[in-house]
């Protein structure tokens, strides 16, 4: 099976192949700076504040426990990925695709969600000052929006829709794009180039998994279809 839309014809086993490799790499270098941080007191002296030991460390101590056991998870799900796709489990791989699809949605569906609390919080507290009030407005309109296509993806995955899917798809494209164009200035500040590289790599990677899923749903349903046609055939001639 070859990936043909939104790509350039890249066998499967291939596709899930460089998407199990980024996972494991990520996921390394994210373990990596979660140990780092939970070093980070001791090299910095942090113990010797009273104060700062009871309210800093123990949110520190907690975001890096809880950014080592997301980087575990990832790894393992990208172990899983590349082992399913080396003994060529196609079903299971693509149970992995699905999994992982259902994931980017459902992260993009809870931080537009916390977006549009945000934004309600600012026009709340903020009703007696109106620039509050505009960019408390502005927040949930960019949240709800995208809040809207991330519950088309969900919806889309969950009842195997290849144009729901195709919205999502289309539209992180365009969002893409402008964020690339925007960032251009970047460029000419120190590791510039090097964020730039980072945010490419991690739109190939969250985009080409949905990317996949949706030429997935697409084969299937084509292979659903010249099947009740032949049954049909063979029907008719019976």
């Amino acid at each position: 099976m070859k990936i043909t839309r939104f790509c350039w014809g890249v066998e499967l086993s291939r596709a899930v192949k460089y998407l199990g490799i980024y996972g494991q790499v990520m996921s390394v270098i994210g373990a990596i700076v979660a140990i780092v941080l939970f070093a980070l007191p001791s090299i910095l002296g942090m113990y010797q504040d009273q104060e700062m030991r009871i309210d800093l460390l123990s949110g520190l101590y907690g975001g890096a426990l809880f950014f080592l056991l997301l980087n575990i998870g990832w790894f393992i799900f990208s172990h899983t990925l590349i082992e399913r796709n080396k003994n060529n489990n196609m079903e299971g791989v693509k149970t992995i695709i699905k999994i992982g699809s259902y994931i980017i949605g459902s992260l993009q569906a809870i931080l537009f969600t916390i977006l549009v609390i945000v934004g309600l919080l600012y026009v709340s507290f903020g009703s007696s000052e109106i620039v509050l009030v505009i960019v408390g407005g502005i927040i949930i309109t960019i949240g709800g929006i995208f809040l809207i296509f991330a519950s088309l993806l969900l919806h889309g995955i969950r009842t195997k829709s290849p144009g729901k899917i195709k919205v999502w798809i289309i539209v992180q494209f365009v969002y893409f794009g402008l964020v690339l164009f925007f960032s251009i200035p970047a460029l000419g500040v120190r590791g510039g180039l090097l964020q730039m590289i980072l945010l490419c790599l991690s739109f190939m990677y969250y985009k080409g998994m949905v990317i996949v899923h949706y030429n997935i749903i697409l084969e299937d349903d084509t292979s659903i279809n010249m099947e009740t046609a032949m049954n049909k055939e063979t029907s008719m001639n019976t």
